[in-house]
């Protein structure tokens, strides 16, 4: 499956001195990302990604990335714009081709290091999964807090309510 924001970069492309791109998703990247992401939408969506090779073989990733999004409120579910300024730097390493099951990647607990099979990077992709990982996991609207009535009791149910702990309650209160 080809993901939805590919951008591909062949390793043999990397000069010494390295690289940098300026990439930028089109409306309908940005629409199949925010449905991979679960999101209302991305309004935009660019990034400067540099790569440069280190003396090991590996490559090391630095991206700024910049995104508008628009999530549901957890509270409202009313959408919630946000804006998203990231640095990001990755190492990525090369998985041997000998290894019988390139899918399968042990990482040694004292090192931190993306994987990559193959002689391409795909830039866009690590965009991507940087933006996810970014996306605010709990989006709240200015109104959410008044959203949530509190009652007179400050309490966010009555006494009477149900309520999933009242049977654990009345068994304390005849104790």
């Amino acid at each position: 499956m080809t993901p939805e924001f590919s951008r591909i970069v062949r390793l043999e492309r990397i000069s010494d001195s390295g690289i940098v791109r300026e990439i930028a998703a089109d409306a309908a990247e940005r629409r199949a990302l925010a449905r991979r992401f679960a999101i209302v939408a991305i309004e935009r969506l660019s990034a400067t990604v540099s790569l440069r090779r280190t003396r090991e073989g590996d490559v090391r990733l630095a991206a700024r990335i910049s995104a508008r999004v628009v999530q549901d409120c957890v509270v409202t579910l009313e959408p919630v714009p946000g804006e998203i300024e990231e640095e990001v730097a990755l190492l990525l390493r090369p998985v041997r081709s000998d290894v019988p099951t390139p899918k399968t990647v042990v990482i040694p607990p004292d090192e931190d290091f993306e994987p990559f099979a193959g002689e391409a990077i795909d830039i866009g992709e690590a965009v991507a999964v940087e933006l996810a990982l970014s996306l605010d996991p709990f989006p709240r609207s200015p109104d959410a807090d008044s959203a949530v009535d509190p009652g007179e009791t400050g309490e966010l149910s009555s006494p009477g309510a149900d309520s999933p702990f009242r049977a654990l309650e009345e068994r304390s209160e005849n104790s």
